[in-house]
Parts: structure tokens; sequence; C-alpha cells
């Protein structure tokens, strides 16, 4: 699984929300637990992040707890600093003792902002609202970790920089956007850019 695959899963998702309302009944907890579950104590954030990797279920564990899936990362080295998109996202929001409750997906990264793709959020709760929604986060984080993806096959930075001039990529900083989440350095694509500009 790569990175844009893995988003395009998540993407695809959002709108989709538990019924009844506050019932935590939705497709991830049924594919988690193999039949359908309810009630308070099947919370379902982790069973999303779960269930888009269920091609992948090497490079992200299968549970329903954020702390297994964040302890399964920290076991295997793969915490990090600076977020990326595809990057596994965990936060602390409840006042008990667990080191995280939530978990997102990373979309993509505004310098300090970070666009998630979560579920069992919504606008009005951070951590338990019944849907898959894109959210802004900017706090609450207790860590970043990286699944081992395969690489995407990218085009060298010539051919990419000669797409940004025919116009393939948008401008500004849309196109900042959309060549960082497609993994290019964007300082690097703009200075080719202008060299071939210059002739």
């Amino acid at each position: 699984m790569t990175v844009n695959e893995l988003i395009a899963i998540a993407k695809n998702e959002i709108g989709t929300k538990e019924s009844p309302a506050n019932s935590n009944n939705v497709k991830y907890n049924t594919w988690l637990y193999g039949k359908p579950v309810n009630g308070s104590a099947y919370p379902w954030c982790a069973a999303f992040v779960s269930w888009c990797f269920r091609t992948a279920q090497n490079i992200c564990p299968k549970t329903a707890s954020c702390l297994n899936m964040l302890e399964w990362f920290e076991r295997n080295g793969q915490i990090v600093k600076n977020p990326k998109p595809g990057d596994i996202v965990f936060f602390k929001y409840a006042t008990n003792g667990r080191r995280t409750n939530h978990v997102g997906i990373v979309e993509s990264v505004e310098g300090y902002t970070i666009n998630t793709i979560e579920g069992n959020t919504s606008a009005t709760s951070a951590d338990n609202g019944g849907k898959v929604l894109r959210r802004k986060r900017k706090t609450n984080i207790v860590a970043f970790a990286r699944p081992k993806y395969t690489a995407e096959v990218k085009a060298d930075v010539d051919t990419v920089a000669r797409e940004v001039i025919d116009g393939k990529w948008g401008t500004g900083n849309d196109r900042r956007q959309r060549l960082e989440r497609a993994g290019y350095v964007y300082r690097e694509v703009q200075d080719r850019v202008n060299q071939i500009l210059k002739g």
C-alpha cells in the first residue's frame, strides 16, 4: 500500500456515520469484531484507521485501541517528529490516565496545522462524534507514527517541472500543496521550473 492509496481510501469514507446516533454501530466495528456491535464500549476511531489498512495489516495493526496501536508503532521504531501525509496521529482529549484516546490519518500539513481524516468525530466533539470527517488540528497531539508504505513511483523532477509549466499542477499555494502531497519537494521543482523558463 502506498500513501496515496491509503489517503484515497480514507477520503472515500468521509461522511460515513454510525447508525443510529450514539450507538457506535458502524461498518468499521462490524469488520473489526466480525459482527455488528453497539454501545459505549465500542468507540471506533482506531477501528476506522485499521479498516483503511485492511489490505495491508502488516503495516498497521488491526485493533480498536488507540493505545495498542501507538505502542505497536513504538515497538517497531516508527514514531516520527515531523508529520507527513499518510502518518497516523494520536491525540489525548480524555482526562483519564491513558496516554492517548483518539487517532486519525494525516492528509496534509500546513505549517503547524495538520489536516486529518478521522473516524468517530464531529464538528462539536473532538474524539467521539460518530462520523468520518476532515479536521484541522494543532493541539492535544501525543505522537505521529509512519507506516512502512510501499514507495510511490514518482516522475523525475525535470518531468514534473515541465508538467508544472504545462499547467498540470495548478498555481500558487494550490500547486505547492499538490506537489507536497504527491511527495515532491516544492522548492526543488520550482527551481527547475525557473531554470527551464530562463532557457
